[in-house]
């Protein structure tokens, strides 16, 4: 938090060299949660589908057979 403060009151200090580079900041910030979801998704993604097959591979013995 105090990071954020500190960076306020330089930009309002140094207003005209700060805002590009809060600018930067921000975009940076977006593209890496961005990135961070994706790589979620796609982990979930691929662990359901490993998920899937081993129990299609476990459930053919336990086909609905009745004797």
């Amino acid at each position: 938090m105090q990071f954020v403060v500190g960076i306020a009151t330089l930009s309002t200090s140094v207003s005209v060299g700060m805002r590009p580079l809060l600018l930067v900041l921000l975009v940076v910030a977006v593209v890496l949660i961005l990135v961070g979801c994706g790589i979620a998704i796609l982990s979930l993604k691929n662990q359901r589908k490993g998920q899937v097959a081993f129990t299609t591979v476990e459930n053919p013995d336990s086909s609905t057979e009745t004797s």
